[in-house]
């Protein structure tokens, strides 16, 4: 029996994924909101699927890579939604098209950005936030 309990941990733990990557993903949309609106900073939402292979992708992958990370960590207040487990707070609820992975950013009242459906490799994914980020600065 022992046996065969280490033997399920071990083929479970063989699918899991750390969703987190590096980022200090915010507990919940109102706790991002009031963090974005007091640091005036953009609420980065991804919003993914347990069974979506570009979402687990961008978890393991780009959100580990430290350039992508430390920038988001730095510039933005990053939530995170499993969208065939958590409910989706009302105002990401109307953004979200259904595809995973779906990344919004939004003001900190809640008026969208950008919207970006799928993954990119680190180095892209990371210039297109970067330009997200540097034109919602230069619109202010």
């Amino acid at each position: 029996m022992k046996k065969l309990l280490v033997f399920l941990l071990l083929i479970s733990s063989l699918f899991a994924v750390d969703w987190s990557g590096k980022i200090n993903w915010a507990m919940n949309y109102n706790i991002a909101q009031s963090i974005a609106k007091s640091s005036d900073k953009l609420i980065m939402v991804d919003i993914a699927l347990t069974t979506c292979p570009p979402c687990k992708y961008l978890a393991e992958k780009v959100y580990t890579d430290p350039e992508v990370s430390k920038y988001i960590n730095d510039n933005f207040v990053a939530v995170f939604y499993l969208a065939d487990q958590d409910s989706l707070p009302p105002t990401v609820q109307n953004y979200f098209t259904g595809s995973t992975p779906t990344i919004l950013f939004l003001k900190p009242n809640g008026e969208l950005v950008y919207s970006m459906i799928g993954a990119r490799p680190p180095q892209a994914f990371l210039q297109i936030i970067k330009n997200v980020n540097n034109k919602y600065k230069g619109n202010k």
